[in-house]
């Protein structure tokens, strides 16, 4: 199998990444994925999200990565106007550092483990470690006489 091909997620996206240059533009993140003899490993920059941000789900061999702007943005104002009335929303001059939402999914090879999986949430980046199965090695059968 082609190693590209485990992760053809940008042909199956509405936007193909960034679209637009007025009004709504859309954005994935950015993503790098590696391999090795044991894993494959998708490093993805979430930069302003914590881990409690982004929802992964592994269904049928396919990795979907996924995050809702409506949270974010509502816990961005909150946090930033502690001391302003429940009711009052903040008005702004210049909102440059949007959030959007993103979903981005990921089919994965036959030869990965899915029990072991597993995701870490560091500086902005969400690491997403996808272990092999061992390969099987040739066996050798034993001819019994008879």
């Amino acid at each position: 199998m082609n190693a590209l091909s485990l992760f053809n997620d940008w042909l199956n996206n509405d936007y193909y990444g960034t679209s637009g240059c007025y009004g709504n533009s859309v954005s994935t993140p950015d993503v790098d994925v590696t391999e090795n003899k044991d894993s494959y490993i998708l490093d993805m920059d979430l930069p302003g999200r914590t881990e409690n941000d982004v929802n992964l789900e592994l269904n049928e061999g396919v990795l979907t990565i996924a995050s809702s702007s409506e949270k974010n943005e509502t816990k961005q104002i909150e946090d930033k106007s502690e001391e302003k009335k429940e009711n009052e929303k903040p008005q702004f001059l210049l909102r440059e550092r949007r959030r959007t939402s993103f979903r981005r999914s990921f089919t994965l090879p036959k030869d990965i483990d899915a029990e072991g999986v597993t995701a870490g949430f560091k500086n902005g980046v969400l690491t997403v470690r996808i272990p092999r199965k061992p390969e099987s090695a040739p066996r050798k059968i034993q001819i019994n006489i008879a």
